[in-house]
Order: C-alpha cells, then sequence, then structure tokens
C-alpha cells in the first residue's frame, strides 16, 4: 500500500527541508532525562533523547537534545574509518522528541505503533561530536499522529522526516 502525505503535511515537510521549524531555540532544560523516562517507555541504549529545551502545546512543537557521546558504540562500527550517525537513529530520536509531546498531553505513551516513514532526506552527516538538537512537529489527523521533524547539527539541518502511526493504550 501506498501512503502519501496530507498537503498541509507536505507543505512542513517541503519547509523543513530548507529552513528550521522554529527560528529561536530556547538551550535551557525544559524536561530531564528523568522527567522524559516518566513520559517515554525508551530505556537505554534506545533513549535517544537527554533533554528537552522547549515544549509548545499550543503549536505542537518540542525541541530536544541528545548527547552524540551516548552514541560512542554506534559510530564505531559506523564506519570505522569516517564516523556518522546512521539515518535510521536520526527518524527514531524524531520519533521520541515527537512522542514526548503526545505523552505530556495523555500523561505517558502507553502504546505506539510507527506505521509509515513517509518520507526521509539526509542533507549533512551528522559527526560524532557535540550534540544533535532535534525540532517535532506533531500533526494530528483523527486516529493517525504525524510527527515531521529535523535533526540538526551546530546550525546546519543534516535530515528531515516525516513518521506516522498509531498512538493506542
Amino acid at each position: 500500500m501506498i501512503v502519501t502525505m496530507t498537503d498541509e503535511i507536505a507543505v512542513l515537510y517541503r519547509h523543513a527541508e530548507k529552513n528550521r521549524l522554529v527560528d529561536h531555540r530556547p538551550t535551557a532544560t525544559v524536561l530531564d532525562r528523568a522527567a522524559i523516562e516518566a513520559v517515554l517507555p525508551h530505556r537505554d541504549p534506545f533513549l535517544l533523547v537527554d533533554r528537552v529545551t522547549m515544549l509548545d502545546s499550543e503549536r505542537d512543537i518540542v525541541i530536544a537534545r541528545y548527547d552524540l557521546a551516548r552514541a560512542r558504540e554506534i559510530f564505531t562500527g559506523h564506519f570505522p574509518d569516517r564516523p556518522v550517525y546512521p539515518g535510521v537513529l536520526q527518524i527514531e530520536t524524531v520519533a521520541q522528541t515527537g512522542l514526548i509531546a503526545g505523552g505530556i498531553r495523555n500523561g505517558g505513551v502507553k502504546g505506539v505503533a510507527v506505521t509509515h516513514v513517509l518520507a526521509a532526506r539526509f542533507m549533512w552527516p551528522v559527526p560524532p561530536d557535540g550534540e544533535i538538537e532535534v525540532i517535532a512537529r506533531i500533526v494530528e489527523d483523527g486516529l493517525f499522529m504525524t510527527i515531521v521533524g529535523q535533526v540538526l547539527h551546530g546550525d546546519k539541518i543534516c535530515s528531515v522526516s516525516a513518521i506516522s502511526g498509531l498512538s493506542g493504550e
């Protein structure tokens, strides 16, 4: 089955390929790792969000950060001579960041099933230093939730993805 994006999501995705989803990106911690663990079911080594720096429930936008030092083992094998953070983990980080908004709203993520990666584009490799910043915007469409997000390293938009899924009990 081929799944297409709604016009709203396609416009948001195209915008995110070239422009940050949020101009002002705060750096102060709003939710720490313990607070994130209270919302998400993920745990180490697969919890890919260290802290949330913005949670805007009116616009359904979340900004989070992840310290790449936690991915040391991944960089060792991907790839030894030119380490880069894998694209599939960038998509997963966007999904986890978006789920934080839904989890806050619903008292935690009870169950979730990613059903589609609607689109993904990788523009710049993510090197093993520093941290990544993830900006995710949630679009609800009845039973489905779509997350459009960006992974930034410094000021570069490294990837953009649109992920759709069902949330349940």
